[in-house]
């Protein structure tokens, strides 16, 4: 009898062994079946290729009105740098897209809006509020800085290229 209690526990760790290695490989097999595809950027209108859909949005309006933008570059500010979203050269203003949530990134915020300040720059802030109709806020930020002459002013317009909607929308 005590033999086979011996030979009965040894084969149940041979199969336990077995099943332990065989479902490994097996869960293995299946994660590099199953990939989660997740875009991390997106290529505008213009060219720039962006992180977010809501900068998709911004950048292709901003091609769409003729304005011309740089994309996400370094300034020092009073030493300190910040990289910003948009740079409008032509006009001197700042855009950023405070798309995010979380402590830190509200820390960061409160830094480049003070250094924005304290650098005296001409700054236009989109929040994620500002998305239900964005087109309308971004070009009511933008007449606040320069004279912005819409002719399609009132007509919706593609969230993701910015090409006009007819009158079913």
């Amino acid at each position: 009898m005590g033999k086979y209690f011996i030979l009965g526990g040894i084969v149940f760790i041979i199969v336990f062994v077995i099943c332990y290695i065989g479902g490994r490989k097996f869960q293995s097999y299946f994660k590099k079946g199953v990939k989660k595809v997740q875009v991390s950027s997106f290529k505008c209108c213009d060219g720039h290729v962006v992180r977010s859909k809501g900068e998709l949005i911004i950048d292709n309006h901003l091609h769409r009105l003729g304005i011309k933008h740089e994309y996400e570059r370094i300034i020092r500010v009073r030493g300190n740098p910040i990289k910003y979203d948009w740079y409008l050269p032509k006009q001197d203003i700042y855009i950023e897209y405070w798309g995010f949530f979380g402590k830190e990134y509200e820390k960061r915020k409160e830094e480049k809006l003070n250094l924005y300040r304290k650098g005296k720059l001409k700054l236009i802030s989109i929040e994620n509020e500002m998305f239900s109709d964005i087109y309308t806020s971004l070009e009511k930020e933008l007449k606040k800085y320069m004279d912005l002459k819409l002719e399609n002013s009132g007509k919706k317009h593609c969230p993701s290229c910015g090409s006009e909607l007819d009158y079913r929308f």
